[in-house]
């Protein structure tokens, strides 16, 4: 039988989807906002997401920012949440329910042509603080000099590494490149906030430059990120029991989970924060690195353990 022919050069008029989303255009997210539950305005529903959009605003505001659909991501959320719960201190039940309309409205501007930043629906209201963790800096160094990574593991290691030496957000530290170094330092325009920070240039991160030809590792999007650096994480042997309390249904129940399970893109940020409050740098130094306004959410970020504090404790001349 005469095999079938036929030409592979041509597709005519046809496209994958994946480039007509990422050609979508953007819109201002409060206009959007405002324009939906305008269409939808029947008594509960309106003041509900009124009262989020409320917030939201307010939010915008603090951080001097204006979001379109498509830079409404899972950190730029994370960080919303913080802001709800420290700054305005709202209860966390609360503020669950404002990220599920939050999302719903997201969701809403995507199924009406706009585009929007996928890592939104990643984003979660974490009940428990403790079930943060950081890296100490021999954990750091164990990560580092680790061998037996793939080439691509080593490139989502490597980025990680950065990402705990500047002590940015992960949309921050993943698109570095060789402007940012000047001199000892790096100088970065933050892009959540427009704000400046300038960090001292480690090692770590001249070696990283120097191994990709004086750049960053390709940049991957956050929610492949966070997992691939588990698996990277357990690679290396991270594997301690991490023991915590969570409330489940009203009851307190026992959690135990493997240290590598609890590391994602953002425990980079946190590990600089506890990491420099462990080798007594002065929080308001270390805040002008990292870019936080408040000082409360600044200090959530600071995971020193109560065993970490008491080691610090025993050498101060008092308790001797």
């Amino acid at each position: 039988m005469e095999a079938l022919q036929f030409d592979l050069s041509k597709s005519n008029e046809v496209r994958l989807q994946s480039e007509y989303f990422r050609n979508l255009p953007s819109c201002d997210f409060m206009e959007f906002a405002i324009l939906f539950i305008n269409m939808k305005k029947r008594g509960k529903f309106f003041s509900m997401y009124k009262n989020l959009l409320d917030h939201f605003y307010k939010y915008q505001q603090f951080i001097n920012r204006r979001f379109r659909t498509n830079q409404i991501g899972k950190e730029d959320i994370d960080d919303f949440v913080r802001y709800l719960h420290i700054d305005k201190g709202l209860k966390l039940s609360t503020i669950k329910s404002m990220i599920t309309k939050l999302k719903y409205l997201i969701e809403k501007a995507y199924l009406n042509g706009w585009a929007v930043d996928d890592s939104y629906s990643d984003a979660k209201v974490v009940e428990n603080d403790s079930t943060f963790v950081y890296l100490t800096e021999k954990e750091i160094a164990r990560i580092y000099y680790y061998k037996g990574l793939t080439p691509w593991e080593e490139e989502i290691r490597d980025t990680f590494i950065v990402g705990c030496m500047t002590g940015q957000r992960y949309s921050d530290y993943s698109r570095l490149s060789a402007d940012n170094i000047k001199g000892d330092n790096i100088h970065i325009l933050q892009q959540k906030t427009k704000n400046k920070a300038v960090v001292p240039l480690t090692d770590y991160v001249r070696e990283v430059f120097a191994k990709y030809g004086g750049k960053m590792p390709r940049a991957r999007c956050i929610q492949y990120f966070d997992k691939a650096i588990k698996k990277v994480c357990k690679k290396v042997g991270l594997d301690d029991l991490v023991v915590y309390e969570e409330e489940r249904a009203g009851e307190i129940v026992l959690v135990k989970k493997h240290k590598y399970e609890m590391i994602s893109s953002h425990t980079a940020r946190r590990t600089f924060v506890t990491n420099m409050n462990k080798n007594n740098v002065p929080s308001e130094k270390t805040r002008k690195c990292t870019g936080h306004k408040s000082t409360a959410c600044f200090d959530r970020y600071d995971k020193m353990t109560l065993e970490d504090n008491a080691r610090s404790l025993a050498g101060n001349g008092y308790l001797i």
